[in-house]
């Protein structure tokens, strides 16, 4: 994000990428210590009257985009990126889906057994086995080498051995679990467990678990790391790229629900613009149809803009923090940790930098999801803003007169101003180590070899449930991991939660672990603020989603009425 006032509030993104606010509803009953203060002014967002039940959507059509960097890479094996996985997933499918669209709740996480991939699957009695009956006739987009192919079992099952085999791939450590793989027919495909998974749907249906891929775009390409083998069975086929300028995708006349009309698109066409006052602009201009307004720009927006309607999400899909090297000194020691939490005011991030529409976020797993744990125990006083505490810590901990330390970022923003600034407060002094998008990807998260502070993306639009919350980012030896936690009384709770089938005695577990962490403090994260996207009058059916990354399943239901100035062409 640009070094600006804007860059920390403006949600940027692509068509869907729009899509990180999560529309989960926050806890009803959230500790007064925890509340964002209030220091907003309440803002009355533009709203369209509902269409009449009888109004069908009209087919046809561009939606304007823009984005902020190109994929860093397009092998979905290959890491984490939101700007790989929002390109990806308009062009690829999973196995299962959550219900899209404006008739489901944004924060539905049952899987959709109307639409999903798998039309139906059963589950062994001891959870071991699982069977999924594919969909019949469901053909590849018609690009050589797929050329139209039918899409069989084998396919999913070469992409989800390939996760496996792949230790870079974002849901590996999870899929390991698969102790081998049967397609006794080419619609039947059979996962066999080496131990329960509580969460096992909800991970096969993560954005990052794609299986439309198949050996011949290994055979054609070397690898799957290029534009040209982007090819799948999803909704628009990507027509073309050209970096840092655009990326153009088409309807796909293959898609399995081609028959219901779907996509109603005739494609998407997303111009590059690095800058967020010149896609504002191009908002303004009517020359990009959807994007996230900061709440600093909202009123003005909707003085040069009076048709504009807008949604309102609420807690951010996209949650920020700290991770440390807690393999070495100096962050191996809790205390070091809990400085660090204790140094960063939360009321004041959320009063200043949010305008009072944030959330502070603590622990693990997510603040709106029913796993949450209120009351974090007597360690959640490392979470309250006291710097005088702080110094104390650190002068326990070997440094009286403080330290100086690094934190590896990208693109540095706001937000990480106001960490060195409340740092040095209590004598930590941050040097801010800042590089290309790439090189932080590998530093972060193939070599995990930052120095000893790295400012992440704790999760993202694929991060839905506790196994992911929980074991990918906290587990010894798993690819999330981005602070090198070994700590053998946690993963003796994450495997146990993991493997626990009732929910009652999964939430005792997981309350344990979130109290374990408010005094480890493996990670330090940063409020979760609500976020606004505004649309212009033409667009219809915007909805996002818990699970955002899934940029294809969510694009396949908008449709523009008959003046959308797309309907002549992109013209951005």
């Amino acid at each position: 994000m640009p070094r600006t006032r804007k860059g920390v509030l403006v949600i940027v993104g692509l068509l869907v990428m729009l899509a990180l606010f999560l529309a989960c509803k926050a806890p009803e009953a959230v500790r007064t210590s925890q509340e964002g203060g209030g220091a907003g002014t309440p803002i009355v967002l533009p709203t369209r009257t509902p269409l009449p039940a009888d109004v069908k959507p009209i087919p046809g059509g561009v939606l304007r985009s823009y984005y902020p960097a190109d994929p860093p890479y397009w092998d979905p094996n290959m890491g984490v990126s939101n700007y790989a996985y929002e390109t990806l997933q308009r062009v690829h499918t999973t196995l299962v889906q959550f219900p899209f669209g404006p008739k489901f709740s944004k924060w539905d996480l049952d899987i959709d057994t109307a639409n999903s991939f798998a039309q139906s699957w059963e589950v062994s009695q001891d959870g071991l086995t699982y069977t999924f009956h594919l969909r019949q006739g469901v053909k590849w987009q018609n690009i050589p080498p797929m050329n139209g192919r039918e899409f069989v079992a084998t396919d999913a099952k070469f992409a989800l051995e390939t996760q496996i085999k792949t230790g870079s791939a974002p849901r590996h450590s999870q899929l390991e679990v698969i102790n081998s793989i049967e397609c006794p027919d080419k619609y039947t495909l059979v996962l066999h467990l080496k131990e329960r998974r509580a969460d096992m749907l909800q991970i096969l249906a993560s954005p990052y678990c794609i299986i439309d891929l198949a050996p011949e775009l290994v055979a054609a390409f070397g690898d799957l790391n290029s534009p040209k083998a982007v090819i799948g069975v999803g909704p628009f086929i990507l027509e073309d790229f050209v970096p840092s300028v655009k990326t153009v995708y088409k309807k796909n006349p293959n898609y399995y629900r081609s028959n219901e009309g779907l996509p109603y698109l005739d494609g998407i066409y997303n111009v590059m613009i690095t800058d967020a006052s010149t896609s504002l602009a191009g908002f303004r201009a009517e020359k990009i149809d959807i994007r996230g307004v900061s709440r600093i720009d909202l009123a003005s927006v909707k003085q040069t803009n009076p048709d504009i309607y807008c949604a309102e999400g609420e807690l951010g899909a996209s949650e920020f923090g700290l991770a440390f090297r807690t393999d070495k000194p100096p962050f191996s020691d809790a205390r070091l940790r809990q400085a660090v939490s204790m140094a960063l005011d939360r009321k004041s991030v959320i009063d200043t930098l949010y305008f009072g529409y944030a959330l502070e976020q603590w622990g693990p797993i997510h603040a709106a999801s029913p796993w949450y744990l209120k009351d974090q125990g007597e360690c959640a006083k490392y979470y309250q803003y006291n710097p005088e505490a702080a110094r104390k810590l650190l002068a326990d901990a070997g440094y009286p007169n403080g330290l100086s330390v690094s934190m590896l970022l990208y693109s540095p923003s706001e937000m990480d101003e106001f960490w060195v600034d409340s740092l040095s407060k209590v004598g930590i002094k941050v040097t801010m180590k800042t590089v290309e998008l790439g090189a932080y990807m590998n530093v972060l998260y193939v070599q995990k070899s930052y120095d000893d502070i790295a400012r992440v993306q704790m999760w993202g639009g694929a991060t839905l449930c506790p196994d992911t919350w929980l074991n990918s980012i906290y587990g010894t030896g798993y690819v999330n991991n981005y602070s090198r936690v070994s700590d053998p009384k946690l993963d003796a709770m994450l495997n146990a939660q993991m493997v626990e089938m009732d929910p009652v005695k999964r939430q005792e577990i997981i309350n344990d672990i979130q109290r374990y962490e408010a005094c480890e403090m493996h990670y330090v994260h940063w409020p979760m603020s609500w976020g606004v996207t505004c649309m212009h009058s033409w667009v219809r059916d915007y909805q996002t989603h818990a699970a955002s990354y899934h940029t294809g399943r969510i694009a396949e239901l908008i449709w523009l009425t008959e003046d959308a100035p797309s309907r002549k062409g992109p013209g951005i």
